[in-house]
């Protein structure tokens, strides 16, 4: 199973590889963020309409479930224990610190959400149809949980996890950006998120699932040095990286 030199190892290059995010991509989340608030503000209630007017009746038990699966103990904490048994059966180092990877990058997006939700207060849109407010009607900084709408959890939490996968191993992109994209129809269409808000969960997940992995990119940094980076995969100590 994974050592303590494993997860600390995890942690420095996630650490290095977020420090290293450059200015202009920082400057392009921004953008990001803005443009898709201008492009999908005024349209909200209409693609929420959208989203339930076209999931099919027979979709309902299967997006409800989905949302469930979805929770931090079950998508993230399962699937890391799953892929550290994978890992310890196939002695194979590098699918434990996949493992590792995908928990932490659930763990830094699920904290991130949890800490912006109350104080950005912005209402969910089944409180919105109960209690005629509109979704501008922030209240933040509150404990109240019906204002727990900005970002989504769930779908931060999820996306952070498929892009580990993905990046991982990556023949499982489409499913994984399956279940990105049906974790987050599934939470617009049981009305507890605005499509802004599943939108940027998701911005957050890339980063922190990109983030997270960025171990790989050093392996791949040694191996174009022509350094042997996995002959037998558990027993290399792969060199930190150097900034400068």
């Amino acid at each position: 199973m994974p050592s303590k030199h494993d997860w600390k190892y995890i942690s420095h290059t996630t650490y290095r590889a977020f420090k290293a995010l450059p200015v202009w991509f920082w400057a392009a989340f921004l953008v990001f963020l803005g443009v898709s608030v201008a492009v999908l503000l005024p349209r909200e209630w209409m693609i929420l309409e959208f989203v339930r007017r076209y999931s099919p009746s027979w979709s309902a038990p299967g997006l409800k479930f989905l949302s469930t699966v979805g929770e931090f103990h079950y998508l993230n904490l399962i699937g890391t224990v799953l892929l550290l048994v994978w890992g310890y059966l196939a002695k194979s180092q590098r699918i434990q610190r996949i493992g590792l990877s995908f928990l932490l990058a659930g763990i830094l997006a699920g904290v991130t959400v949890q800490v912006v939700k109350p104080l950005v207060g912005r209402p969910r849109p089944s409180h919105c149809m109960s209690s005629h407010l509109g979704p501008l009607d922030f209240a933040g900084p509150t404990l109240n949980r019906r204002f727990y709408s900005y970002p989504s959890g769930h779908t931060a939490t999820t996306v952070a996890a498929c892009t580990v996968v993905a990046i991982g191993f990556p023949r499982l992109i489409v499913p994984c950006i399956l279940l990105s994209l049906g974790m987050a129809w599934s939470r617009m269409f049981q009305n507890a998120h605005f499509p802004i808000d599943t939108v940027h969960g998701a911005g957050l997940g890339l980063i922190f699932g990109y983030v997270s992995m960025g171990w790989t990119r050093q392996i791949c940094s040694v191996e174009a040095l022509g350094v042997g980076a996995n002959s037998s995969e558990s027993a290399v100590d792969l060199p930190e990286i150097v900034e400068g």
